[in-house]
């Protein structure tokens, strides 16, 4: 009975532990050497959006500079949960020597139609050293349904919101 007891105590204890390895070492990762990380501004032109046309478009196109500060903000938020960098700079500025430089790119963004088809939304992370060399990459996929009170913005809102968590958490796992 007692070595039933042991055994199931560090099972318990072994569940716990690893379920609080949420993250790789930073040591285990091509990210030791980085303790800044630069994030570029969202180029926008480069997003696949043919699903968003007339007014729409237009009202998508005005919402960038917001759809971005989401996605900045949600990105500040999960940085210290990762916990890589002593410093995350948002920046279209020269990277300063020994910094890893993030280029986020919103592959494609579909919202959906509203009570048929769910939004959806493909990013892809590009991680530079500051000479420009490519150290990694990684992508993310994010999808928001379309209730029938819902708008396009909305949607979108919902989905560069949570990619800007993605694109930070997903880090630790670029290749």
């Amino acid at each position: 009975m007692k070595n039933w007891l042991t055994y199931g105590l560090l099972a318990i204890t072994l569940f716990t532990l690893s379920a609080c390895a949420g993250y790789p070492a930073k040591k285990d990762t091509p990210f030791a050497a980085y303790n800044t990380l630069i994030v570029r501004p969202i180029n926008w032109n480069e997003t696949i959006t043919d699903k968003i046309t007339g007014d729409e478009a237009t009202e998508f196109s005005q919402a960038q500079p917001k759809l971005a500060a989401l996605f900045q903000t949600e990105f500040e938020k999960y940085a210290p949960k990762v916990g890589y960098f002593e410093k995350v700079l948002f920046t279209a500025d020269a990277a300063p020597k020994g910094a890893l430089v993030l280029e986020p790119k919103i592959v494609t963004l579909d919202p959906g139609i509203r009570w048929v088809m769910n939004g959806a939304a493909v990013y892809q992370g590009i991680l530079k050293d500051s000479d420009g060399k490519q150290v990694a990459k990684y992508m993310a996929q994010r999808k928001v349904g379309r209730p029938l009170t819902s708008t396009m913005m909305g949607a979108i809102e919902t989905m560069i919101t949570e990619l800007g968590e993605d694109a930070m958490t997903g880090i630790p796992e670029a290749k």
